[in-house]
């Protein structure tokens, strides 16, 4: 509703101006959809290759080829997740991003 957008807003962000009705023209909201999963999901596989590839092994040299030759290096001329288990040697997992959140 405008008054849970207005409250929200006035805690959070930009203060709302009566009459605007801002978010009725924020097309996110009505033609995003689903997209905004695609961040999350994206997330997912950036923490499981953090965890992995940098955090256990630092940021070198190493660890930048490893992710330049396995996964960047082929675009979309690849399969994701074939190029994700090439990259971390095992498939992909959601455990270091549940661990990230501490659930």
């Amino acid at each position: 509703t405008t008054q849970l957008f207005a409250k929200l807003v006035k805690e959070n962000g930009v203060p709302y101006i009566d009459g605007t009705h801002w978010h009725s023209r924020f097309g996110h909201l009505v033609t995003y959809g689903a997209g905004y999963y695609g961040y999350l999901y994206a997330q997912v596989f950036a923490t499981d290759i953090w965890n992995e590839i940098f955090r256990k092994r630092g940021m070198s040299r190493e660890s930048g080829d490893r992710l330049w030759l396995d996964l960047l290096i082929h675009g979309g001329s690849r399969e994701p997740n074939a190029m994700l288990a090439a990259l971390l040697k095992r498939q992909p997992s959601v455990d270091a991003f549940f661990d990230s959140l501490e659930v």
